[in-house]
């Protein structure tokens, strides 16, 4: 008896020993990982705790993000008019903006002392150990070009039959799609909370679709803005399923690859709906003015939500676009003349919670407590989110700290 409670006791020893040789190797492993420079500094201005500078930055991106989104869905659905409804060629050109995201962050890498050809050839990583040529271009960048262009697309379409405050609300069950999505090909744990959670914001989407009536443009308009989520939803997973983790830079590089594809291969589409009269534009009377506004504040949504996560919360990035539902609420009524009624209250309310209950980082408050969660780095060692605010896409943490999804491939 007494042999084998000194094993015991040795094996209680060797436990408590691999968990602190763990820990240990855990710090020494953030200690030593590179940090990106767009990372907020150590310490706040003006006395302020890193935290408490975190958080107020956080609120201007949160601000910021939120007008944006409802400036450019705004402005995107004034170009609808007697002499201009061409949501394709909208779609077109606001995405061919995408393309001035990397020499901005080579300016500003430069400037902080990187040289261009470093950071190309860090950046290429993207696309894999091949880096960026013609077989990686035809496998990666083009179909996700096209997966952009599709739900962009739609979600302009809509714009044309709803109004903007019903299409964001609508879009906002991307996260529902992104977690069915995670459940087939990221082989996610299911979980009965989150399960809710979608059925709840499909509920939302049904009082949308409910509020005008089960028929005629109002629900086709419905109809595209799901479809236009789902697509979002798919591209957000297949970018990390096949992508993984990326760095700042690298995402830069990617949406300016996607800007040049679309420059460079898809104008074709505009003549061809063009001359096949699907859509109409008047090329003297082209609605200048909103399309470089839409085009202009959603290249600053993009970058806020990709870019910003290296200055803020995770949590404060989603939370942008959820201001943006009743902001663009407000715009409608006070502009349009139009009264987001009841039902669609309703709607947005189940969409809103399904939306904060998916997301993972409000799963992790709920379950860890606040102080856990923004104590918490967001992102430091330069594995910042991917496109379009992919840090709803479920994640995964290995044993040595790194971050990375099921199934993943880390670029």
């Amino acid at each position: 008896m007494e042999h084998e409670k000194d094993l015991s006791n040795m094996d209680k020893i060797s436990v408590n020993s691999y968990r602190v040789a763990v820990h240990d190797n855990r710090r020494s492993w953030i200690a030593s990982s590179p940090t990106d420079s767009l990372a907020t500094p150590a310490a706040g201005p003006c006395g302020m705790s890193r935290n408490a500078f975190k958080m107020l930055v956080g609120l201007v991106i949160v601000i910021a993000i939120a007008v944006s989104w409802v400036g450019s869905t705004q402005f995107a659905q004034s170009t609808y008019s007697a002499t201009f409804s061409a949501p394709y060629f909208t779609t077109w050109f606001t995405t061919i903006w995408m393309i001035v995201c990397y020499p901005i962050l080579s300016i500003i890498r430069r400037l902080q002392g990187k040289s261009f050809i470093e950071m190309y050839r860090e950046s290429e990583k993207i696309y894999g150990s091949r880096g960026l040529c013609l077989m990686t271009v035809l496998k990666i960048a083009l179909p996700f070009c096209i997966c952009w262009m599709v739900a962009n697309f739609l979600y302009i379409y809509a714009l044309g039959l709803i109004l903007p405050s019903d299409v964001t609300a609508i879009f906002s069950s991307t996260s529902a799609f992104v977690y069915v999505f995670s459940l087939i090909w990221l082989k996610e744990s299911f979980m009965i909370i989150r399960a809710i959670a979608t059925a709840v914001s499909i509920v939302g989407i049904i009082l949308f679709a409910y509020s005008d009536g089960f028929g005629g443009f109002q629900l086709l308009g419905v109809m595209l803005t799901v479809g236009a989520s789902v697509a979002a939803s798919l591209y957000k997973v297949w970018l990390k399923r096949v992508v993984g983790s990326a760095t700042f830079d690298q995402i830069g590089f990617f949406l300016t690859i996607l800007g040049l594809l679309a420059l460079l291969l898809l104008w074709p589409i505009i003549l061809i709906l063009y001359f096949t009269k699907a859509e109409k534009i008047e090329w003297d009377n082209l609605p200048t003015t909103f399309l470089c506004g839409s085009a202009a504040l959603g290249l600053v949504f993009n970058f806020l939500v990709n870019f910003g996560i290296a200055f803020t919360f995770p949590l404060f990035i989603s939370l942008g676009t959820v201001i943006g539902i009743p902001l663009n609420a407000v715009v409608d009524t006070i502009f349009r003349h139009r009264e987001f009624g009841p039902v669609k209250i309703g709607g947005s309310a189940c969409i809103i919670v399904g939306f904060l209950i998916i997301s993972d980082r409000i799963m992790r408050i709920l379950c860890c407590g606040r102080s856990a969660q923004l104590s918490e780095p967001s992102n430091e060692s330069g594995k910042g989110d991917n496109l379009d605010s992919i840090n709803d896409v479920p994640k995964k943490i290995d044993a040595n700290g790194h971050s990375k999804c099921e199934s993943g491939v880390n670029a």
